[in-house]
């Protein structure tokens, strides 16, 4: 499935706008990748595609904290201070890859 990534852009940037966070992003993917499965867990965002959990954390105005657990989401890492930084952009390319 193609996804035109500069629309679901500006419709997560508007989602979030400057302060909420992760987790409001749930309808906005779930609408755009109808193959994964996308849950809110307190603020952050989980995104379940096949047994890979990818976990987000708002980290900022364009700022996320992401990780990919395999088969148990845990935001252990997260939590840690750990995980990949993104920009919105990079997390709406990681999301992509993770529902292919």
């Amino acid at each position: 499935m193609s996804i035109d990534r500069q629309a679901l852009h500006a419709h997560a940037a508007a989602c979030l706008g400057q302060n909420k966070p992760a987790g409001e992003l749930v309808d906005c993917v779930a609408r755009s990748f109808p193959d994964l499965q996308v849950f809110r867990e307190n603020d952050d965002l989980i995104i379940k595609g096949g047994t890979r959990f990818l976990l987000v954390r708002r980290a900022g105005p364009d700022r996320f904290r992401v990780t990919e657990n395999v088969a148990v989401p845990s935001t252990n890492v997260i939590d840690s201070g750990g995980g990949a930084e993104r920009t919105l952009a990079e997390l709406i390319d990681e999301i992509s890859a993770i529902g292919q």
